[in-house]
């Protein structure tokens, strides 16, 4: 039976083909530096160089709106939309995971999470259960998991958004018996799952690699905004499911090495560039 990771990692080939997910790409990666709005035409320009068609990227602002992600909001008579705070804070929490490059830490110990909520709030159970496994967290057994505690933050912030934090108790711990740490760590996380997800993001990688490979200069700022875009709407999803996990228990040639260094040789070269182009589109 495939695990989520094998549908996450057949789903990254066509996430950056979605509207929804490139317009979140758009906001999350240029708009904090333009004040965090941008006018609609902007946006469906911006789009149009990503391959949506109009009518698409309209729909999804409008969805957007519905669920408060966005907010309408006019600039000097303009029509646009701006990011909600919620949406700020996600983004600004998510720069840490996505854009920040992660070492293999050294063992520090562990977190666990243990929560019981009432069957009246299952939905919000099972909520919380999909959104662990999506910041890198394992199930142990029933209502508890576990990560690495560098991620004590994320579990913190996971149990006040969903605001469960009466129904959850948060430890500090470390693993003394019986099962080896590094055989009880495969048990816990499905560790060639998440190394699918890499594999599948450093195959969409290595043709942009290829293409800026030896050029000095950014000339067309128009492809390295297409370029970028779509590289990081491929790449933000797949830090989450990595807890990071000390070295020593991954294992050998662990395919997140190469997909991180692949990531970052493209945005150190071109998130500057697709940046300068979002501006000038946005002065239009």
């Amino acid at each position: 039976m495939d695990s989520i990771f094998s549908g996450e990692a057949r789903d990254l080939v066509d996430r950056s083909a979605r509207p929804q997910s490139l317009i979140i790409t758009i906001y999350a990666a240029y708009s904090r530096s333009h004040g965090g709005w941008f006018s609609a035409n902007t946006i469906v320009q911006l789009c149009t160089e990503l391959d949506v068609a109009e009518d698409a990227a309209r729909s999804a602002l409008a969805r957007f709106k519905r669920r408060g992600i966005l907010i309408s909001k006019k600039q000097n008579g303009v029509i646009g939309y701006a990011i909600s705070p919620e949406m700020r804070k996600s983004f600004d929490q998510g720069d840490a995971r996505v854009l920040q490059r992660r070492d293999s830490p050294t063992n520090e110990g562990w977190i666990l999470v243990a929560f019981s909520i009432p069957e009246k709030m299952r939905a919000v159970r099972y909520q919380l259960r999909s959104r662990l496994t999506r910041i890198g967290f394992a199930q142990v057994s029933g209502g508890l998991w576990i990560a690495p505690r560098q991620l004590s933050s994320d579990g913190i912030a996971l149990a006040k958004t969903l605001k469960v934090e009466k129904y959850m108790n948060i430890f500090s711990a470390e693993h003394i018996a019986f099962t080896p740490t590094a055989s009880a760590v495969q048990s816990w996380w499905d560790l060639d799952g998440i190394q699918e997800v890499y594999r599948s993001f450093s195959n969409t990688a290595k043709p942009v690699i290829k293409h800026w490979a030896g050029k000095t200069n950014v000339i067309d700022s128009g492809r390295a905004f297409r370029d970028y875009t779509t590289i990081l709407t491929n790449w933000r999803h797949a830090p989450y499911f990595d807890p990071g996990l000390p070295g020593e228990f991954l294992p050998k040639n662990w395919a997140g090495y190469e997909a991180t260094e692949s990531f970052f040789k493209i945005h150190d070269k071109l998130a500057g560039p697709a940046l300068n182009y979002v501006f000038n589109t946005a002065k239009k």
